[in-house]
């Protein structure tokens, strides 16, 4: 019972379309123009010719023995064929794809061949209207058999299964996302001093948040992983293309819509239209939100590759506004980047799962990696600072959720990436000195309780993995200030833990910075990658000793106080 009302509604729906919508009525306008000067055409110049043409080959057609009356009946079951075709099909598929109707109801080719069938049909009915009024119609009934009639017979089945064919998922997506594509391409032709109607500005900012809208509506019904992807990834791309011919986009374009402003995504925004539209941000502000809200879906849902996507499509449309220098589009990407982070913490929290914040600090970190490589140094210790914030975060729910200490880790293993990057690239050393300072404070933490951080550092060795790791490459270096201000925060610990567990747990470091390999012997969401591997073990000694001169300064200084 509900797929005959689904069925019905469909044909209701798409028969309202094809009678209301301007698209749909252009249509109409040029089939029956077309067909009426066709079979003028046909009537005034061909029908000698193709009379002649036939007696050459040896037929003797006799046109006054052509039924007129058959023809209504072959074309109106024609058109009930197609048009029932087209809504069981469309109908069916909008089942599982929302909004199919009305995307296909904007789409030429079924406009088009619809409206070609009713002509055929009209045209017809009115040969016998006008055969019964003894009006001669013999050309034109001969063009409505041989002709027309041969014509939707050779393209109509085709064109059912070719609409059958576009109704998969995947072609659906591919629709949607062509059409941002144009629109957005046709904008930029305008050129940034280019006029662009108030109209127009409004039709175009809403089809592509109606086409975003569908998209993220297929995210949430489509069980399938694979039109899931291609829905992150499609929406990745088409930002990072909008991005790049923002510029050459008219100016006007970028004030927002009443409609716009009204969209559900907007709707807690309405106080800050005034700066989304000084920053010219609104539409990717669109997009992020969207898909903030999916990654939401997808945490909740356990789909941790899918999660991981929405995090590296943001990374990726960072490192295209970090190229086109869009400083605007830049911090709004970064403040959804932290925005990921605390739906992932607060997830990794209640559900004692590390996963998805190791993937999203993986890609972070790339984007902190896009922004050295333009020297936005402003924006690099802003992000770091981030770091520092969400490792203290991280280390509090500790005792909630013991997986999180993972994340100090890597958290801590993207620090020391960017150290060593920054000092290959001879980077100021002031600023340097200040990265590692912060680095340094990893197991440090404001309002630490000393006895949990006893017994956590004691147990968790890899901040200190990290930290004596980047000394050594320090030392490889010559980079003797640096090593030297590593070690000092090492010996730190002896406060803490005492000389016996101090010791203990320095052996223990040791040994595992000399045994591990670059690999590990598990798999993860990022290979098996040793975040703790140091390629400089020959510089351990070296360090060992460092070490030892600071500890015995320390007695020394002991002994002289008291």
């Amino acid at each position: 019972m509900r797929g005959s009302v689904n069925l019905l509604q469909g044909f209701t729906r798409i028969l309202g379309v094809l009678l209301t919508r301007s698209r749909s009525l252009y249509a109409a306008l040029i089939i029956f123009s077309g067909m009426g000067l066709a079979d003028f055409l046909f009537r005034t110049y061909l029908f000698p010719v193709y009379t002649d043409f036939l007696q050459n080959l040896g037929a003797n057609p006799d046109w006054s023995q052509i039924d007129v009356g058959f023809a209504p009946i072959v074309w109106l079951s024609f058109f009930a064929i197609i048009l029932g075709s087209l809504t069981v099909v469309i109908s069916f598929a909008a089942q599982n794809v929302p909004k199919l109707i009305d995307l296909y109801m904007d789409h030429w080719p079924s406009l088009l061949f619809v409206w070609w069938s009713a002509a055929c049909l009209v045209h017809a009915l009115t040969l016998k209207v006008l055969a019964e009024g003894g009006i001669q119609i013999i050309p034109s009934l001969v063009f409505n058999f041989h002709v027309l009639l041969a014509v939707s017979l050779v393209i109509g089945f085709p064109f059912v299964l070719s609409i059958l064919r576009s109704t998969k998922t995947s072609n659906v997506i591919e629709i949607l996302l062509n059409g941002g594509y144009s629109k957005i391409n046709l904008l930029a032709a305008k050129g940034s001093a280019g006029t662009i109607s108030l109209h127009e500005q409004a039709k175009i900012q809403y089809e592509l948040f109606e086409e975003l809208n569908q998209l993220i509506d297929l995210l949430v019904y489509v069980p399938f992983k694979e039109p899931k992807a291609q829905v992150i990834e499609g929406i990745g791309a088409l930002l990072r293309h909008y991005v790049k011919l923002k510029p050459k986009i008219p100016e006007l374009f970028f004030k927002v819509d009443e409609r716009i402003q009204d969209d559900i995504s907007f709707r807690t925004m309405k106080n800050l239209m005034a700066e989304v539209e000084k920053t010219r941000t609104f539409y990717e502000q669109k997009s992020f939100r969207l898909i903030g809200n999916v990654y939401n879906v997808f945490l909740d849902a356990g789909e941790f590759d899918l999660s991981t996507m929405c995090v590296e499509q943001l990374s990726q449309v960072g490192k295209t506004a970090i190229a086109c220098d869009d400083q605007e589009l830049i911090e709004v990407i970064t403040v959804r980047l932290n925005t990921h982070f605390r739906f992932a913490l607060k997830h990794g929290q209640h559900h004692n799962e590390p996963r998805n914040l190791y993937n999203l600090v993986f890609y972070y970190g790339q984007f902190i990696g896009y922004l050295m490589e333009y020297k936005h140094v402003g924006r690099i210790k802003t992000c770091i600072g981030y770091f520092v914030f969400y490792a203290q975060q991280c280390f509090n729910a500790i005792q909630r959720a013991k997986s999180l200490a993972f994340i100090l880790d890597v958290l801590a293993f993207e620090m020391q990436k960017l150290l060593i990057k920054i000092y290959q690239e001879n980077w100021d050393r002031e600023l340097q000195d200040e990265m590692l300072q912060k680095f340094l404070v990893f197991d440090n933490f404001q309002d630490m309780d000393k006895n949990f951080a006893v017994q956590f550092f004691s147990q968790n060795h890899g901040i200190r993995l990290l930290h004596i790791g980047l000394a050594l490459f320090y030392l490889n270096q010559q980079e003797d200030e640096f090593a030297l201000k590593i070690a000092k925060d090492t010996i730190q610990d002896m406060d803490l833990m005492g000389e016996t567990l101090f010791n203990k747990t320095m052996s223990t470091i040791y040994a595992r910075l000399q045994f591990s390999g670059p690999t590990f012997w598990e798999d993860t969401d990022r290979g098996n990658l040793n975040i703790y591997y140091t390629p400089y073990q020959d510089e351990m000694s070296s360090f060992k000793k460092i070490q030892q001169e600071l500890l015995l300064q320390n007695k020394k200084k002991f002994l002289y106080r008291n």
